[in-house]
């Protein structure tokens, strides 16, 4: 099992059942983890705490979308260096390459694989720190 008990994780996601299966799942290996329901209350949550190891957004949020907050990230220096991955129920390899190319560190269609998660995010986190 993947050992993520260094981390601090902020889960931004809108729908209850999805934001606890990501939440289980991290805690389970040993992360710290924090939940938002909008973009909003992330930004709030991140203004108090702006170090997460990395931020897991959904792209279909409420209000401000994924792709928003994104931008509110690297806009902001103190927050630009977070990596962010993208998690969406609209899959499609366009949305996939869209992500990547706006600046997710990766994407992940949902459902999540509660299997692989953990150590594909950590590969994630870890590949975009080395860039």
């Amino acid at each position: 099992m993947t050992n993520l008990s260094n981390w601090n994780v902020l889960v931004v996601e809108d729908e209850v059942d999805a934001q606890e299966v990501v939440r289980m799942i991290l805690q389970g290996c040993g992360a710290q983890v924090s939940t938002a329901f909008s973009a909003e209350e992330a930004l709030k949550l991140l203004s108090e705490h702006p170090s997460p190891t990395v931020a897991v957004i959904d792209l279909a949020l409420p209000t401000m979308n994924g792709w928003e907050l994104l931008i509110a990230l690297r806009s902001n220096p103190e927050l630009s260096g977070i990596p962010a991955v993208a998690v969406t129920a609209y899959h499609s390899t366009v949305v996939a390459q869209e992500a990547i190319q706006a600046g997710f560190a990766a994407y992940f269609p949902k459902p999540i694989n509660s299997v692989t998660f953990a150590e594909d995010l950590a590969k994630a986190v870890s590949t975009s720190s080395s860039a």
